[in-house]
């Protein structure tokens, strides 16, 4: 028989919970949430929603700071190189796992990362100058029928934007022409003035202007319709079957980073995302998909995406640099 005394069965209720607290990480300054792109893309809208959430929740301040370039590589490389103490965070969007496929040195390879959560999926749609089409299936039509004479905006080279056109184009054999713009927003405006006629966008970053009537939604890039945009079909129920092209946005730290923070970092992302006024805030936007994941679904879900880009991006030959 284990005979436990008095002494010992007190050491060990106090040895556990300041084991326990030694173990769970709290930031000792402010959080850099770095976004690869510019303000007003779909990482940016929901950082900033969650912030207030997450700041409560971690007891420091956070901060989202803007480093576009390269296709998301430079901010991207910003994070692969800072310390791994929890302090500095990738609003990782596809564009980060696509780089490393499409650049000679992006600066950082995927296992420079450790996924921390997928915050949420971001639904593409496509987008044209209102009146330019009747719907859909006219413009596939009409970029089919007139080869090289229509354009379409795409966040940069890169970019999901960049890759959902190429795809449409590899699925239907169209020729137009891509634009190169520094984020989402930039190309939006020249498509309300004219100088682009359509883009394959987030819709985070759209849905104001759709609501407006600035922008004309033609279709979805989901495989289902979308709650946000419940009259707009889906590319795939229309002109090209099993077209699917989304974004996401995720949380990365360096791959070094301790368990502890990026669990108590989860935590965060998870509490934000719960909240009534987030929840309310990303559904108006059209986010899907947002209640976070654990640690190995986000890890589950980098290399699926990094194997099903890489695919099409090696088929078609696609490369850029700085």
């Amino acid at each position: 028989m284990i005979r436990t005394t008095r002494r010992a069965t007190l050491a060990a209720g106090l040895t556990l919970p300041f084991a326990a607290r030694a173990q769970e990480w709290s930031p000792r300054e402010t959080i850099r949430l770095i976004n690869p792109f510019a303000p007003g893309g779909s990482p940016d809208i929901l950082a900033r929603v969650m912030a207030p959430h997450m700041q409560a929740f971690l007891g420091q301040p956070m901060v989202v700071e803007n480093r576009p370039g390269a296709g998301a590589a430079v901010g991207t490389r910003s994070v692969a190189r800072a310390a791994p103490d929890g302090h500095t965070v990738l609003l990782a969007p596809i564009s980060s796992v696509i780089a490393p496929f499409m650049m000679r040195d992006p600066g950082y390879a995927l296992s420079d990362f450790k996924p921390v959560s997928l915050l949420a999926t971001t639904p593409f749609v496509l987008v044209a100058r209102p009146g330019l089409f009747a719907d859909v299936r006219a413009w596939d039509a009409a970029v089919r029928a007139s080869p090289g004479r229509f354009s379409a905006a795409t966040g940069g080279p890169g970019t999901p934007h960049q890759l959902a056109a190429v795809l449409y184009q590899s699925m239907r054999g169209a020729d137009f022409t891509l634009v190169n713009y520094r984020g989402t927003a930039a190309g939006l405006t020249d498509i309300r003035a004219g100088a682009v006629q359509f883009m394959f966008a987030d819709m985070p970053a759209t849905m104001g202007q759709v609501r407006d009537g600035a922008l004309q939604a033609l279709a979805v890039n989901t495989p289902q319709r979308v709650p946000a945009l419940p009259d707009v079909p889906t590319m795939a129920e229309t002109v090209a079957p099993g077209f699917e092209a989304n974004s996401w946005v995720m949380w990365w730290v360096p791959a070094a980073t301790p368990d502890a923070v990026v669990n108590r970092l989860n935590a965060a992302a998870r509490h934000a995302l719960a909240q009534p006024d987030v929840k309310a805030r990303v559904a108006e936007v059209g986010f899907v998909g947002t209640d976070g994941s654990d640690v190995a679904t986000a890890q589950a879900h980098m290399r699926t995406e990094a194997e099903k880009w890489s695919a099409l991006i090696r088929a078609k030959g696609l490369r850029f640099d700085e």
